[in-house]
């Protein structure tokens, strides 16, 4: 794992044509603060909205900051705003997870799409992994949209529990193998 933490460490910038992806700052709290607040961009989540600025903070510091090798702010290159976060999360040496969220005002827009392919050719081109890999809440077709977008397919979807819930929902699961992004790239 050792290698892998050193590649992550040696990737912690992204640059694409509308958006910079950097890591998180405690000083990006009033941003984040402006979605992660937003009971829209939370709806889907497994959090409730962020009642305050400190929650946020808190979030920040004992969630992003420890483990910062794993996610990343997006931030809109015309506005210099910090308008979402997208994470990998490395559940085995061969497959990662995405999660993100973003600014409700930025949504339709491909940002999140345009902020994953950086991510997936990272995953595949230097983390030689077998799988990435995505889920959301069966509802949230946006989501889903985002995951087809990238390249990913829709492998079906379970029952999963989350405690803000207090009920089990269904989440689609969504897949892409190394073998499909590297045939992918050579059509494209």
């Amino acid at each position: 794992m050792s290698t892998t933490n050193l590649i992550l460490a040696q990737h912690n910038t992204f640059l694409t044509e509308h958006l910079f992806l950097r890591k998180l700052k405690l000083e990006d709290a009033t941003e984040m603060n402006a979605f992660t607040s937003d009971p829209e961009v939370a709806r889907y989540m497994s959090w409730l909205p962020h009642e305050s600025l400190e929650e946020t903070q808190r979030i920040i510091a004992n969630l992003f900051l420890p483990n910062q090798l794993h996610h990343w702010g997006i931030v809109e290159k015309k506005s210099h705003t910090l308008i979402g976060v997208i994470s990998l999360s490395l559940h085995h040496p061969h497959l990662a997870e995405f999660g993100w969220m973003l600014h409700r005002n930025y949504w339709g827009k491909s940002y999140m799409a345009e902020a994953a392919l950086p991510l997936l050719q990272l995953c595949f081109e230097d983390l030689a992994l077998d799988v990435v890999q995505a889920k959301h809440l069966s509802e949230n077709q946006k989501s889903g949209r985002v995951m087809e977008k990238i390249g990913m397919r829709n492998l079906g979807h379970v029952f999963v529990w989350f405690p803000k819930f207090e009920k089990a929902r269904t989440a689609d699961y969504w897949a892409l193998s190394a073998e499909d992004y590297f045939r992918q790239k050579q059509i494209t």
